[in-house]
């Protein structure tokens, strides 16, 4: 299994709901909803166009065949995550050339790379999202459930930021893409039986809102900036609500006692 093992501990376990709702497990995204992430890869990429505009391409030309060839068949190959970026940063340089019948040099190509590499830094913790963390492990059993291809990567990120010393290992969970089946398999390894007393909140349509209400549970969406393409899909229904921030959402939830259907 692609998870950081555990079951949840007594504090807050599913045996000992609150009165005041019926739910039995919050899930929480860790990028772009405690921390920023989105945009440290959209100022690399800014970086890149800027950089191939210097080297006598067109920026509109570099941002179509970096978003819409090169980036998709990379993510196929490499999958979330930020080590993706460098070796496609130096393949839209590469296409860029060969579209126009140049030879592509080996220095500008590297440089390229460059840019996409260890641009991330240490995790920026968003406004309040930690201590919103910690209200809501508190009050109701929590997990952090996130995708990335390199799982050790991953929690390593999620350990700088700070979460284990709220959550703890053992309430981390890492797949390598959410879909329904993985957020189904995440909530069979914590004990739940039934989705609907499941709670997903994150900032993405495709990977937190979409796959939660397929399986049946409550979900939130957090908005704190403009959603990364490839997340910006349709959602398959509208039975779900929508915050600024991740402590907007966690407000509400424990106002409601984690009943977040539309009224």
């Amino acid at each position: 299994m692609p998870w950081k093992t555990g079951r949840l501990q007594d504090r807050a376990s599913p045996e000992k709901d609150l009165d005041t709702g019926m739910t039995q497990l919050v899930l929480v995204d860790f990028d772009d909803t405690l921390v920023e992430t989105a945009p440290a890869f959209h100022g690399a990429r800014e970086a890149l166009f800027s950089f191939l505009v210097e080297n006598g391409f067109s920026r509109d030309e570099a941002h179509t065949v970096h978003y819409d060839e090169v980036d998709p068949e990379l993510l196929a190959e490499h999958g979330m995550g930020p080590f993706r970026m460098a070796p496609s940063f130096r393949e839209t340089y590469l296409r860029l050339c060969k579209r126009h019948g140049h030879w592509s040099d080996a220095g500008i190509a590297e440089a390229c790379a460059d840019l996409g590499r260890n641009f991330l830094g240490h995790p920026k913790i968003m406004d309040g999202s930690l201590e919103a963390l910690r209200s809501l492990s508190l009050a109701l059993p929590t997990v952090i459930f996130s995708q990335a291809a390199q799982e050790e990567y991953q929690l390593g990120r999620v350990r700088d930021a700070g979460v284990t010393t709220i959550v703890g290992d053992d309430r981390i969970l890492i797949t390598e893409r959410k879909t329904a089946e993985s957020y189904l398999d995440a909530l069979n390894h914590f004990g739940v039986e039934d989705p609907s007393r499941a709670t997903m909140i994150g900032n993405s349509l495709r990977s937190d809102i979409n796959p939660a209400l397929e399986a049946g549970s409550r979900a939130l969406l957090v908005e704190p900036y403009e959603m990364w393409h490839y997340d910006k899909v349709d959602p398959i229904s509208q039975d779900f609500l929508r915050f600024k921030t991740f402590p907007e959402a966690v407000a509400f939830v424990l106002d409601f006692g984690g009943e977040t259907k539309q009224p």
